[in-house]
């Protein structure tokens, strides 16, 4: 017959020893220990490829844009006034109808694509816009743009003179 205290049987109860209790915490500190790098890396990544994602989409609106309305169409980095154009390519992307690059009126502006603080992006060309005729070409020669986050290998983007972005597959060094 189990013991029991005034009638109720007692049950025996099961816990962790002490010995359990610090090797489960090692464990799950040397797991994490490993998997933070992995996490981080994963973030610099998905920036990277967010901010390609970003680049795709602005340069495929400012083609449409000067296609479909028969335009000139500029694309181009953004001062802090979203009211000029700069060289920095890391900055917010404005797509702008005509090809002005100074004195910027806001009516003129087809939208703003914000800037990802954590990647840095060149331009091979060295230009502060690239502007879209009206069937869709860039203005002078093929040019790259290059994405690079900390600590991690970047990409490029080339844009062609029909007026095309694509993905370099080759990851390259920042």
């Amino acid at each position: 017959m189990p013991p029991s205290l005034h009638g109720v049987p007692l049950t025996r109860t099961q816990g962790f020893t002490l010995l359990e209790l610090v090797i489960t915490l090692l464990l799950i500190s040397a797991l994490a220990a490993w998997g933070i790098p992995n996490f981080q890396a994963l973030g610099r990544n998905t920036a990277v490829t967010a901010d390609i994602n970003r680049l795709q989409t602005a340069f495929s609106l400012a083609r449409n844009t000067a296609i479909t309305q028969r335009i000139t169409t500029t694309i181009c980095p953004a001062n802090a006034a979203k009211s000029a154009c700069t060289r920095d390519w890391s900055n917010a992307l404005l797509v702008v109808k005509g090809d002005s690059i100074n004195h910027i009126r806001s009516n003129d502006i087809v939208r703003v694509f914000p800037a990802q603080a954590t990647t840095a992006i060149s331009y091979s060309r060295g230009t502060r816009r690239v502007s879209y005729s009206t069937l869709g070409h860039t203005n002078g020669f093929n040019g790259s743009f290059n994405l690079c986050a900390e600590n991690t290998r970047g990409r490029k983007l080339v844009l062609s003179r029909l007026g095309r972005l694509r993905i370099d597959e080759t990851p390259i060094d920042c």
